[in-house]
């Protein structure tokens, strides 16, 4: 479980901000920015694959990106190896709420 520290640093990455709104309007979230916006605490906090949450997989890309030598890393958010689209979608759907039936 990431600590909190881990967790505010994922809720405040811009690049990963970007990516989820870029994942709801994929997934066809109504108002996607101001969604994501109002959901990030709670969408880095969902358990993907059992296990893990965004947000430790965040710290894991943000630990992996400290110990980069070689050339410059990705930042942890823009980390697509690290914090997967499968990751940003499975989230949004966890938390969006069912779509209203049509009358």
């Amino acid at each position: 479980m990431a600590t909190t520290t881990q967790h505010i640093n994922a809720r405040t990455d811009p690049d990963l901000l970007a990516r989820f709104v870029a994942a709801a309007e994929q997934a066809d979230v109504p108002d996607a920015s101001a969604w994501v916006q109002a959901n990030m605490g709670r969408l880095v906090c969902i358990t993907i694959d059992g296990t893990q949450t965004v947000s430790d997989v965040h710290a894991y890309a943000a630990t992996a990106r400290e110990q980069y030598v070689a050339a410059t890393p990705p930042r942890p958010g823009e980390n697509l190896g690290a914090v997967t689209d499968t990751h940003l979608a499975v989230a949004i759907a966890a938390l969006r709420p069912a779509p209203e039936p049509e009358a």
